[in-house]
């Protein structure tokens, strides 16, 4: 009985983080004034240039700066995040540029991916969920399929940084290389320069990049 009650403790616990989190995020994309990144990440760029087109998924994809850029790309696109304002500006910014993609307030940690049903997995800015469903990613992947992480290294704490949504501060020393150890990694950076996200007083932090396809 003890068991079961500290069970639904733990459930309920989570899902108020979750619903706090969402509506952190949504503070965040109705302030006009707020910082919000509206141009696709360059990472995203330059992994994906040469890439053929094919079924992608962006976690935490905010207002879809990197999901539309891929759909205008002519991949087919499916775009996860919490914050239902997100969404809802992503949404009308592809209907501006008459790009179809679809476009869900959701969480990402409590969906079946399914297997191998991707080509391209996108995580920006998201630190722990890349971390705690690795293995869902992984397995959503296809043969050959890429994924892409960048986000704050733990050492933003130490500058004052703090995630604009709350909880952890970013990844630590080689995080992401031993989480993706079972995939082939083609490009990893572990590097202070200017975050898309939460910059330093000298416009930059430290951010973690990754990049790896799986066999």
């Amino acid at each position: 009985m003890r068991l079961l009650l500290a069970l639904l403790l733990i459930t309920s616990l989570h899902a108020q983080t979750k619903k706090s989190n969402a509506s952190n995020w949504d503070s965040i994309y109705l302030n006009a004034e707020g910082k919000v990144p509206v141009n696709p990440s360059s990472l995203v760029l330059e992994s994906t240039a040469s890439l053929k087109p094919g079924a992608a998924l962006d976690v935490g994809m905010g207002n879809g700066r990197n999901a539309i850029y891929l759909a205008r790309k002519g991949w087919k696109v499916t775009g996860i995040d919490l914050s239902a304002a997100a969404v809802k500006q992503a949404q009308q910014e592809a209907a501006k540029l008459k790009v179809d993609f679809d476009a869900r307030a959701a969480d990402v940690e409590r969906m079946d991916l399914g297997r191998e049903r991707y080509d391209l997995i996108v995580c920006m800015y998201v630190h722990m969920v890349a971390v705690r469903n690795a293995k869902k990613f992984i397995d959503a992947l296809k043969p050959g399929g890429l994924i892409i992480v960048e986000g704050h290294h733990a050492e933003s704490q130490a500058l004052g940084l703090r995630p604009v949504s709350g909880g952890l501060p970013g990844y630590l020393d080689n995080q992401l290389l031993r989480t993706y150890d079972k995939l082939r990694i083609i490009r990893y950076e572990d590097r202070t320069m200017p975050a898309e996200w939460s910059n330093g007083p000298e416009g930059k932090a430290p951010i973690i990049r990754l990049v790896a396809r799986k066999p």
